[in-house]
């Protein structure tokens, strides 16, 4: 569309060519720079751009996730549209760098790359309103919304759609009252929204626990069990209504719901085995009520058997299930007491054997430190044996001791006696005295 608006304009421009009009401010700055400077800033202001539109892209793509599109319609289409005219004025430089400082219009002052980032602004600015119209929806419309996620997670859409779908409508109406500044008629809704979200939470969780059991009582009417069975059948109905009950009051407490749900189930079985036994016993001939009676004896005999108890059936039907009750009360006592006294033992045991292995291992400790001081004694070598003390070397004391008794005064000596040699016969003579 640019394009034809301006070759539609060239001879306008043309004319005014001639009659000497000045270029815009803008051209006249540009023109005026030295021409590597002017084209190395406009390939980084492209380079931008490029850079500016897909990161909006990604964010327009990301909206989707937050539903920023249902939260803030108005402002997601503005930002989209915005978004597309920043592409399309940079369609006209994309391959062309020319082109990026040329007039982005015949009556516009703003060249091609001025009109882009100007509308890669205008994006952001319309993505920052539409995020602060989903915080304030989330923030005064709290309970829907809690109520919506609540509405969800039990997938409420797949049991009633219609439903679904009209609060759906309803909640996008309030929400679109706040985006429009209607804050008031938004809050003055809400209670009303959040009445038929609740309904419709009550609804579809009775649906999802309590339907099968609903459908049980409606089938066990249908089969006149009442007219068998009608005290028993009055307490089964008594339960689903009590689950359902439960369900309005609190439908949020699965554990709860599952239990009571479980409850009426189990009742609704009991009164149909109960008007199974009753239709039999209707229809038996009194001569078969004899047998009848033993039957259900004999099972409770079985069981006395089975527990170790004494024979009694010289007691009262009645009166001997209360004493197989009271039988088992005892044994089970009895066995617990045996249970606990069998716990502490083993707690006892097994501080012995702590104790013990705590002992082993003081003992083990003092084992390695005696065998360690042992080898330590053992390595360490045997004295050298001591000299005898006359072959050892004189002290300087000792030396001074002999010196002394060197130059003490000697005993006098005999002086020996010369006797004369017979040199012929070379006999010694002794005179006589």
């Amino acid at each position: 569309m640019k394009r034809e608006l301006k070759v539609a304009a060239i001879a306008a421009a043309v004319t005014l060519t001639l009659s000497g009009c000045a270029s815009n401010s803008s051209s006249d700055s540009v023109a005026s720079l030295p021409l590597e400077t002017n084209q190395s800033e406009t390939a980084i202001q492209i380079d931008q751009m490029k850079q500016s539109i897909e990161a909006a892209e990604k964010i327009l793509a990301s909206t989707q996730e937050t539903e920023l599109d249902w939260f803030a319609t108005k402002s997601v289409n503005e930002a989209k549209q915005a978004l597309a005219e920043a592409k399309e004025y940079y369609s006209e430089f994309e391959l062309d760098h020319s082109e990026a400082n040329s007039s982005s219009g015949f009556f516009s002052s703003k060249t091609n790359i001025q009109a882009a980032e100007e509308g890669i602004a205008k994006f952001n600015a319309h993505i920052s309103k539409a995020k602060s119209i989903r915080a304030e929806v989330l923030t005064i419309l709290e309970e829907a919304f809690s109520y919506r996620t609540q509405l969800q997670e039990i997938d409420a859409a797949k049991y009633y759609p219609t439903t679904a779908r009209q609060l759906e409508s309803e909640l996008k109406r309030l929400v679109d009252d706040v985006a429009n500044e209607n804050t008031d008629d938004a809050i003055n809704g809400q209670p009303k929204l959040v009445t038929k979200q609740r309904a419709l939470e009550v609804k579809t969780v009775t649906k999802i626990y309590l339907s099968d059991a609903q459908k049980e009582l409606k089938r066990l009417k249908m089969a006149k069990i009442g007219m068998h069975a009608p005290k028993t059948l009055s307490q089964a109905a008594a339960a689903v209504t009590a689950a359902k009950a439960f369900i309005a009051a609190e439908p949020r407490a699965t554990t709860q719901i599952i239990s009571k749900v479980d409850e009426a189930v189990f009742s609704l079985k009991h009164a149909e085995q109960i008007a199974n036994v009753v239709k039999k016993l209707k229809a038996m001939p009194e001569s078969d009520y004899e047998r009848h009676v033993l039957s259900y004896e004999k099972i409770l005999l079985n069981i006395t058997k089975a527990l170790g108890a004494e024979d009694m059936r010289d007691q009262p039907l009645t009166q001997q299930g209360r004493d197989l009750v009271q039988y088992i009360k005892d044994n089970l006592k009895n066995e617990q007491e045996t249970m606990l006294a069998q716990q502490k033992l083993r707690r006892d045991l097994k501080d012995q054997q702590a104790r013990a292995a705590l002992l082993e291992e003081k003992v083990a400790k003092l084992s390695a430190q005696l065998t360690v001081a042992k080898q330590a004694a053992e390595a360490v070598p045997a004295p050298a044996p001591q000299a005898p003390v006359a072959a050892a070397t004189p002290t300087k004391s000792a030396a001074v001791e002999a010196k002394v008794d060197t130059e003490a005064p000697q005993p006098a000596q005999p002086e020996a006696i010369t006797e004369p040699v017979d040199a012929e016969a070379g006999e010694t003579t002794s005179q006589e005295g």
